[in-house]
């Protein structure tokens, strides 16, 4: 059973103003990882990890990390990988 809310807020045009800014925040990721791309490739090719621009320094740093490989660890230990599962949940928002 449908519910009726009744509110003083356009629903609707929220929807299309966060479905825009969604969109936009899309274009300028994509802005960004393409200059990151061209910052990336001058470093690169002088073969060095730092870089001054002005007031502006730009790094790379290798980052090691240790992962559980969890295909493993379900194919190999299966009763462990079971008595060590976590389960957690969340709400999501969306539009559709």
């Amino acid at each position: 059973m449908a519910q009726v809310i009744t509110t003083n807020i356009n629903l609707e045009d929220n929807a299309k103003v966060i479905k825009s800014l969604d969109s936009k925040i899309a274009e300028l990721k994509e802005l960004r990882d393409e200059k990151i791309a061209e910052v990336k490739e001058i470093m690169n090719k002088a073969n060095v990890m730092e870089l001054q621009a002005g007031a502006f320094t730009f790094t790379l740093k290798e980052i090691t990390r240790n992962n559980v490989d969890t295909k493993t660890l379900k194919t190999k230990y299966a009763e462990l990988y079971k008595a060590l599962l976590k389960v957690s949940s969340y709400i999501k928002f969306e539009i559709v």
